[in-house]
């Protein structure tokens, strides 16, 4: 009886080791899961923070762009008041010089 409890409790033993051995391997897959779950969570919050950050960036751009078609227009506008002018006072001389021929 002594040789069987003997093997008995070598069984228990080997039994006992291989199940500390799976739950160090189970603990290790957890940590490396935790981990990786921190990872994706962080990823997640960067990406909406840079979606954040875009969104604001696309407004400036607009509000820009705006800017910079009105500067571009500006001596345009320039340009077609001062070529009225010139016509106006062109077309005023040639009126004035026909009512003077006229008299």
């Amino acid at each position: 009886m002594n040789e069987e409890n003997g093997r008995e409790i070598r069984d228990i033993m080997v039994t006992l080791s291989a199940h500390d051995s799976k739950m160090t391997e189970l603990y290790h897959r957890i940590k490396a899961q935790e981990q990786q779950s921190k990872a994706l969570s962080d990823m997640s919050l960067n990406v909406k923070e840079l979606a954040v950050t875009m969104k604001g960036m696309l407004s400036e751009q607009k509000s820009q762009g705006e800017r910079i078609t009105k500067l571009e227009r500006a001596p345009l506008a320039r340009y077609e008041k001062l070529i009225f002018s010139v016509f106006s006072a062109l077309l005023g001389f040639l009126s004035a010089l026909a009512v003077a021929l006229a008299l």
